[in-house]
């Protein structure tokens, strides 16, 4: 039996829920550890420009998802017979300009939160329910989305090559990246005053690009074929999309050997960044410092991410086609 959409929401949320908890926390606890386990108003700033960007994922392929869930019948929908989508609140619900408003918003809370007691304290009681403000906005825009499926209508595609694609989620990671991270540059250990080719800055920036890039790897593990499936149907994407691998050498070694030979460039990489540094007598801000350290682990990132997706696009690709036989089949419906 299909189930209905009220009942479909109410086991999806049961998900949702713990996993933005989960993400939320840990981010928020990474900067917290940075910034030696203190808040102060200025903080406010990366504060909502974290909550902000993982606002952003978490809202940023429901249409995709939800056109999935529609064109495939998964759903009863009859919820939501008759509802129209108004001009505002299609203008509202666009991502960027739902995530650009909620993160000012929350700012805002933060600021007054901080305005009204500036203890620290009382701030981690709303950093804490912080989720639950992401899924009281995720809660409405989802129906928004959905009623975005019926009339959406695309000219032509969104999405021309993977590699795009791909290139927006980095530059996403690497802004949150920064932004929990750069409390850092208040410790002794990422001090430039003893200048930046010393092996105490070589190994903590090591190991600082070894945790981040743990941390985006793990994050990638989540499938994206239903995504893909669901902008192939809203014509968002072609078959065009991903149509090789790059490098395709890099893929015939076993992960571990490719993780390996990563952190011996990366190493490498360091010194020699630091060597350059020190020869030129430049001082750069700690986070081009480290995005610059980070370059060799966002080229392994990207071509990870880019064979895990490849291989979605093609499973989506799959599903396309054998939902265009099935779907003709009508006596199955």
């Amino acid at each position: 039996m299909i189930p209905d959409y009220l009942k479909f929401i109410h086991i999806q949320d049961k998900k949702i829920l713990p996993f933005l908890f989960i993400v939320v926390f840990i981010m928020i606890g990474f900067y917290w550890k940075n910034n030696d386990y203190k808040f102060n108003q200025n903080d406010t700033y990366y504060l909502s420009g974290i909550i902000g960007i993982l606002f952003f994922n978490s809202i940023y392929e429901l249409k995709a998802f939800w056109a999935y869930k529609c064109v495939t019948k998964a759903i009863d929908f009859s919820f939501f017979s008759g509802s129209k989508l108004s001009k505002t609140e299609a203008s509202f619900s666009h991502p960027f300009i739902a995530s650009i408003l909620f993160t000012v918003v929350f700012w805002l809370i933060i600021w007054i939160s901080f305005l009204v007691h500036p203890a620290m304290y009382v701030l981690i009681p709303l950093l804490a329910i912080s989720p639950i403000f992401i899924y009281g906005v995720f809660w409405n825009l989802r129906t928004s989305y959905i009623k975005q499926v019926a009339t959406a209508a695309v000219e032509k595609v969104k999405y021309k090559h993977l590699y795009r694609y791909i290139f927006a989620y980095l530059l996403l990671g690497v802004a949150l990246n920064l932004l929990t991270i750069s409390p850092l540059k208040h410790e002794a250990d990422f001090s430039q005053r003893a200048g930046v080719f010393s092996a105490r800055v070589v190994v903590a920036m090591f190991i600082l690009c070894c945790i981040v890039l743990t941390m985006n790897l793990l994050f990638t593990r989540l499938s994206k074929r239903y995504i893909f499936l669901g902008r192939l149907f809203l014509k968002e994407i072609d078959f065009y999309f991903s149509v090789s691998l790059p490098w395709p050498a890099f893929y015939d070694k076993p992960l571990w050997f490719r993780i390996l030979l990563l952190l011996l460039i990366e190493f490498v990489w360091i010194i020699f960044v630091s060597m350059l540094l020190t020869w030129s007598g430049w001082q750069l801000w700690f986070e081009i410092y480290f995005l610059i350290c980070f370059l060799p682990c966002i080229g392994f990132n990207y071509l990870h991410v880019y064979a895990l997706w490849h291989r979605d696009f093609l499973m989506a690709c799959d599903m396309y086609f054998r939902w265009g036989t099935i779907d003709k089949q009508t006596h199955l419906w």
